[in-house]
């Protein structure tokens, strides 16, 4: 009787030691994905095109002698 007693309290720990590394494991995988998240939402300052009106992020416009454009082809034939 003694040793199933044992051999169930082993069970139980490993079963415990299991359940709190996964906990930890989820623990950073949620503190990552808030911190991605956190990255992603930063939010950009949008610049219009002087040629054809469309509004896009600061990083993608080009610096024409007019202004900020798109750099889109065929805004520049069409203007």
């Amino acid at each position: 009787m003694g040793k199933v007693i044992f051999w169930i309290l082993v069970v139980f720990a490993v079963l415990f030691a299991l359940r709190l590394l996964n906990t930890s494991k989820a623990k950073r995988r949620r503190d990552a994905d808030a911190a991605a998240t956190k990255a992603r939402n930063v939010q950009e300052s949008m610049v219009r095109c002087v040629r054809c009106g469309v509004y896009m992020p600061r990083a993608e416009a080009k610096h024409g002698p007019d202004g900020m454009t798109c750099g889109d082809p065929k805004c520049a034939q069409r203007h």
